[in-house]
């Protein structure tokens, strides 16, 4: 069984789910491409982050 959102528009209550966009619509292919980046930017990020402070504290006070 497939759980759907309902939104009110009109007065109505109707599906949205996001299965709706089609395969080659290009601002919701867009939109998912920049949140990928994003989101493996923001990971690399904190990695180096934690691991650049994690060895420079130890060896800075070894």
């Amino acid at each position: 069984m497939e759980r759907e959102i309902y939104v009110r528009r009109d007065g109505k209550w109707r599906r949205f789910a996001l299965a709706h966009f089609s395969y080659d619509n290009p601002l919701a292919n867009g939109l998912v491409i920049l949140l990928g980046i994003l989101i493996l930017l923001a990971a690399i990020h904190v990695h180096y982050y934690d691991y650049y402070h994690y060895y420079h504290y130890y060896n800075y006070y070894s």
